[in-house]
C-alpha cells in the first residue's frame, strides 16, 4: 500500500506555524469556544444541542449573541456545518433554530453515522474544505465512534477532525454521557469514557442543570476548563424561548470545599465607581449591545475596552446589571 505522505502527515514549516499563530484568534467566543477543538459534554436533556444551536445562530446572524458574547472576529463570514450521527438530529436542529429566525440558514447537516475508518475522514474533511466550510460541529462522539470507551476509535475520529483544525477550521464535539455509572453529577468532572477525549480537546465544557438554591430550578450551568485559561469558568444561564439564553452569572469556578472561603473585600472607592458605571449604562447605553457599551464605558471612565467588556461579561458590572435583547434592542436594568 502506497501512503500519500502529505495527506497522512500534514506538515507546517516554522514560518507557517508562526504566521498562523499571529493571524488566528485563539478563541471563536472568548474564553469559551476554542479556535481548535472544543468538547461539550453532559447527560441527556441538559441543553447541549440548544446551546450549540444558539452558538451557530450567533456565527451566521449579525448582532446575535451566544451567552452574552459575539464572535471575537466580527468581520469573518462563518460557514458552519453539522456532522450528525443519530436519526432525526437534522430536523431537531432545524426546528430549534427556526424558533429564532425565519432566515434560510446556510448550515448543511451531514448524516455520517459510525465513522471509524481513516479514509472516511480523509474523504469527508477534504470535501468540507473544498466546500468552503470553516466551522464544524460533530453531534455526537458516541455515534461516530460506536463506543466512547474505544481508544482507537476515538483517536481515529479526532485525527480526522484534526485535519480540519490544521486548516484553521474550529471543531466542536458533543458528547452525550451515559445515565449509568454516576448517581450524581460531579461538578467539573471530566467526561465519561476514555481520557484521550479530553487530551485531544483544547477546551472541555460540562453542561448540567443547576440546582443551586439562589437560582430558579432548570437553569443551565456550564463549567469551562482549558489549558488556555488561568482557572476554570462557571456560567449560569436562564433558558428562554428556543435557543435563547439570559446569562445570570459568569465568573471563576471554585470547588465546593473552596466556596466557603471569605471573599476579598473591595475598597469603597472601587465599589463607588462600579455603581457609577452601572448607573451610566442604564442612563446612557440603552439600545447599545455589549461591545458598544464597553466602548462607551471605556471612553467615559478612562479604561480599556477589554476591561469594561470583561466587567460587563463576568466581573463586577455583570452582577449589577441585566441586559435583555441584543444590539439596538438591548435594554439595560440595574439588579
Amino acid at each position: 500500500m502506497t501512503i500519500d505522505i502529505a495527506t497522512r502527515f500534514p506538515v507546517l514549516t516554522f514560518a507557517e506555524a508562526k504566521a498562523r499563530a499571529q493571524e488566528t484568534e485563539r478563541w471563536v467566543f472568548e474564553d469559551l469556544i476554542s479556535s481548535s477543538a472544543t468538547m461539550i459534554y453532559g447527560r441527556s436533556n441538559v441543553g447541549k444541542s440548544y446551546l450549540v444551536s444558539s452558538m451557530l445562530l450567533s456565527l451566521v446572524l449579525a448582532d446575535r449573541e451566544f451567552l452574552g458574547m459575539q464572535p471575537t472576529d466580527p468581520f469573518k463570514e462563518w460557514r458552519p456545518v453539522i456532522l450528525c450521527t443519530d436519526p432525526g438530529v437534522q430536523e431537531e436542529y432545524a426546528e430549534r433554530m427556526a424558533l429564532a429566525t425565519d432566515a434560510d440558514l446556510d448550515i448543511p447537516m451531514y448524516s455520517i453515522g459510525v465513522t471509524r475508518r481513516p479514509e472516511e475522514w480523509t474523504a469527508l474533511t477534504d470535501h468540507l474544505i473544498d466546500s468552503g466550510r470553516n466551522f464544524a460541529v460533530l453531534d455526537n462522539l458516541m455515534g461516530a465512534t460506536g463506543d466512547s470507551n474505544d481508544t482507537p476509535a476515538i483517536s481515529t475520529v479526532y485525527d480526522g477532525l484534526n485535519r480540519l483544525v490544521l486548516r484553521g477550521i474550529p471543531v466542536v464535539v458533543i458528547h452525550h454521557e451515559s445515565e449509568h455509572g454516576r448517581t450524581n453529577v460531579v461538578h467539573g468532572a471530566p467526561p465519561m469514557g476514555m481520557s484521550n477525549s479530553v487530551q485531544k480537546s483544547r477546551v472541555w465544557i460540562q453542561v448540567r442543570q443547576t440546582s443551586k438554591k439562589q437560582f430558579r430550578g432548570g437553569n443551565t450551568g456550564l463549567i469551562v476548563q482549558s489549558n488556555k485559561l488561568d482557572q476554570p469558568i462557571e456560567i449560569i444561564a436562564e433558558p428562554k424561548t428556543g435557543p435563547d439564553y439570559r446569562v445570570i452569572s459568569r465568573g471563576p469556578w471554585v470547588k465546593k470545599d473552596e466556596e466557603e472561603k471569605p471573599k476579598q473585600k473591595r475598597a469603597p472607592e472601587t465599589l463607588d465607581q462600579n455603581a457609577e458605571m452601572a448607573d451610566y449604562v442604564v442612563n446612557d447605553c440603552q439600545g447599545k449591545g455589549l461591545n458598544e457599551t464597553a466602548g462607551a464605558l471605556a471612553e467615559k471612565f478612562g479604561k480599556s475596552n477589554a476591561t469594561c467588556r470583561d466587567s460587563l461579561m463576568r466581573g463586577a458590572l455583570s452582577a449589577m446589571l441585566r441586559r435583555d435583547g441584543d444590539g439596538k434592542a438591548a435594554v439595560w436594568t440595574r439588579v
